[in-house]
């Protein structure tokens, strides 16, 4: 197994989140010429997908989180795990204990493997517990906010720079995979690389001016990648992992920040923290905002493709920040 590493607004249609239904096949390849037709790739996450189908848009692409399923702590098929290992490519996010059986299975593969995390290093990961109030102290007994325990935030998709590292590392496993059809790889990698770039100019644009507030309330706290680079934070109803629910304690105390800050909005998944966040809503009477984290998406937003998937996001905070 060989692991790369770099070289050193549409509206999407907001109808699922971390356990939406997925697309049968990636949508939105890239318009260039590509070979790979017999190049069997696959794909933990959909934003790895949808880079593996730029890069080589004949390529059969095997999306492990299809049908619906969480992408969190992903159970894996003995059928998945067999193409895991058998595949020519492999791409997910790395050994951060995201999806651990997928990690497992990657770990007997025979092909190329792009490690997300690897490619982006460490010093461009963040923590699992990004939050603007964790570690606080509880303003009153028993009201303890929600919080990861360590570990690495996995939704990197939301970095357009480490995405840029990962497409130019994916283009050289599919070089690797089918040195016949090289060229077209590093070229097609090369034009993903200028898509990410301008996906960056562009959430500078929308996140990176003056704004009424720098934190935003989220049901989920998988926004990290896309709001620390511009100063902005999250404070999240459920942590990175939403492997529970926050207590009537925290809902509390986000109804309190809310009242004392005048926040505006709440952003709010359609599955992770969704009850916490209507709660909160009900509570404080702000307006809720639809928000993905893209891991999976349906067949509709597929289409959309990645990159304006990004920007609708960013928009829809640009909005609970009251952005200019």
């Amino acid at each position: 197994m060989r692991t790369w590493l770099s070289p050193l607004v549409l509206s999407a249609v907001f109808l699922a989140g971390c356990g939406s239904e997925t697309a049968d096949d990636v949508a939105g390849a890239s318009e260039q010429a590509g070979s790979g037709a017999e190049v069997q790739v696959v794909a933990a996450v959909y934003p790895l997908a949808w880079v593996a189908e730029q890069i080589a848009p004949d390529a059969e692409v095997d999306l492990l989180n299809q049908g619906g399923q969480e992408a969190h702590d992903l159970d894996i098929s003995p059928a998945q795990r067999a193409a895991i290992e058998t595949a020519d490519v492999v791409l997910y996010t790395g050994d951060i204990d995201y999806q651990p059986q997928v990690e497992t299975a990657v770990a007997s593969s025979g092909g190329e493997v792009v490690s997300a995390a690897e490619v982006a290093g460490a010093d461009a990961l963040l923590s699992a517990s990004e939050d603007a109030h964790e570690g606080e102290e509880p303003h009153s007994e028993g009201n303890e906010p929600h919080s990861d325990e360590g570990g690495v935030d996995p939704h990197l998709w939301f970095s357009p720079a480490i995405m840029a590292e990962v497409a130019t590392a994916t283009g050289a496993a599919f070089a690797a995979a089918d040195p016949d059809n090289a060229q077209t790889y590093e070229t097609n990698a090369a034009d993903l690389r200028k898509q990410m770039d301008a996906l960056g100019a562009d959430l500078e644009q929308t996140l990176g001016q003056d704004c009424r507030f720098d934190e935003a309330i989220v049901s989920h706290a998988a926004y990290g990648y896309l709001l620390e680079p511009f100063g902005k934070e999250q404070h999240a109803v459920t942590g990175v992992g939403a492997e529970s629910d926050a207590s009537a304690g925290a809902l509390a105390e986000i109804v309190e920040e809310i009242r004392a800050e005048g926040f505006t909005h709440v952003l709010a998944e359609p599955v992770e923290g969704r009850a916490g966040a209507e709660a909160v809503v009900a509570e404080s009477g702000v307006q809720m905002l639809e928000i993905l984290p893209l891991d999976a998406v349906s067949a509709e937003q597929a289409e959309v493709g990645l990159p304006d998937l990004v920007r609708a996001q960013a928009t829809a905070f640009a909005t609970a920040l009251g952005c200019e």
